[in-house]
């Protein structure tokens, strides 16, 4: 269970700083950023999703909270990120 928290919260923090990263290259009209955050966004998401859906059905916490923690940190990272 702690390697998939690892997972989960290093994805999550990747999955929303790509976030945030694209949805900043779509308002500058930036096609190349976009896109290769987008491909982040997927992978990431990819990711989180399965450990995350499998951590809810087993009732176990210490992912969810990860999920939570890593979402958090990801968009600080991206929002400070200038």
């Amino acid at each position: 269970m702690i390697t998939k928290s690892i997972i989960v919260l290093l994805s999550q923090i990747l999955f929303l700083y790509f976030r945030t990263l694209n949805i900043k290259a779509v308002t500058d009209k930036n096609i190349i950023k976009a896109i290769l955050t987008g491909w982040g966004i997927g992978i990431t998401w990819m990711v989180s999703t399965t450990i995350g859906v499998s951590a809810m059905l087993n009732f176990e916490i210490m992912p969810i909270i990860c999920h939570l923690l890593g979402g958090s940190i990801g968009t600080y990272l991206a929002m400070k990120n200038k």
